[in-house]
């Protein structure tokens, strides 16, 4: 279509004015990109050299930071983290206010045929990067209330009948706070966003959801995310692998399980799936959910 084709152009001019020496001679929209238009971009340098890089702009999206913050945050971030070892792609070029050039990783999303010591391994270690003053500032995430107050506000009302102050004050004290040293979080960490390549884990992708705070809002993240992608018996797998790895106590979790599945159930509509995905998602995730009130009393 003409919107493509101008796509495509508007592509085609921002790489070959930010990579001079530069011509592009495919784009490919990669699919499954909701917050973000994600294209690869094959160019061939005048020396003859060919390579692939991917753009990716961000967009307004609802229920997330600004489209431009998330952008500069995430090149930020991911200048760092490739500095350090950490596997993601490089950024190459910060095109502001909402665009990144970035390096192509060969590989797949689709899982090996278990993934759950080396997805385990590798959160474990991204929570042990400690923050320095070439660290973007990051949102804090310790504290799964504030969501599940506002979409599970009849199930957490302890009382339906009491003040909201009481209310709180059951609630908060039934889940604790989270008393560690803030850890640095992915905020996505889901089998989509993990590349692999010859059955080793090659990079983590977006991470533009990043934030400081409670190590198990990821683990959670994962759980729900493999209990739908495999089962319930590789997630709690990778929960014991992961606590194994990293020492950190797992009280806390099922307010998380509880916090992740509510928050997929409120957005995933918006999730670009087939109507088949969509239901059978919606239905794994729900079962996830009634778990987690189950174990917490709430059902």
């Amino acid at each position: 279509s003409n919107a493509v084709k101008r796509v495509h152009r508007n592509i085609a001019a921002l790489i070959e004015h930010h990579l001079p020496g530069t011509r592009v001679t495919d784009v490919t929209e990669l699919l499954g990109g909701v917050s973000a238009a994600v294209h690869s971009v094959d160019l061939r340098y005048d020396d003859g050299r060919h390579a692939r890089v991917v753009v990716r702009r961000h967009r307004v999206f609802e229920g997330k930071a600004d489209y431009r913050e998330r952008a500069a945050r995430e090149h930020a971030l991911l200048s760092v983290l490739h500095d350090r070892g950490v596997p993601v792609p490089r950024s190459l070029v910060f095109v502001a206010p909402d665009t990144l050039i970035l390096e192509w990783i060969d590989g797949t999303t689709t899982l090996p045929d278990d993934p759950v010591e080396l997805l385990a391994t590798t959160l474990a270690a991204i929570h042990t990067v400690e923050p320095n003053d070439s660290f973007p500032p990051l949102p804090l995430l310790d504290d799964p209330l504030p969501g599940l107050l506002e979409w599970l506000p009849e199930r957490l009302a302890i009382d339906p009948s009491s003040s909201t102050p009481e209310v709180l004050q059951a609630v908060r004290l039934a889940c604790g706070t989270y008393s560690g040293t803030p850890r640095l979080l992915h905020g996505d960490y889901w089998p989509g966003n993990v590349m692999w390549r010859d059955g080793q884990l090659a990079a983590v992708l977006d991470w533009e959801d990043a934030a400081m705070g409670d190590p198990l809002s990821d683990v959670a993240c994962a759980r729900v995310e493999l209990c739908c992608a495999r089962d319930s018996d590789c997630a709690d797998r990778f929960t014991r692998v992961y606590a194994d790895r990293s020492g950190i106590n797992l009280d806390r979790l099922p307010w998380w399980d509880l916090f992740v599945s509510s928050a997929a159930l409120q957005s995933m509509d918006s999730w670009k799936l087939s109507p088949e995905a969509l239901a059978a998602r919606r239905t794994a995730t729900s079962a996830w959910q009634a778990t987690a009130l189950r174990t917490l009393g709430l059902d």
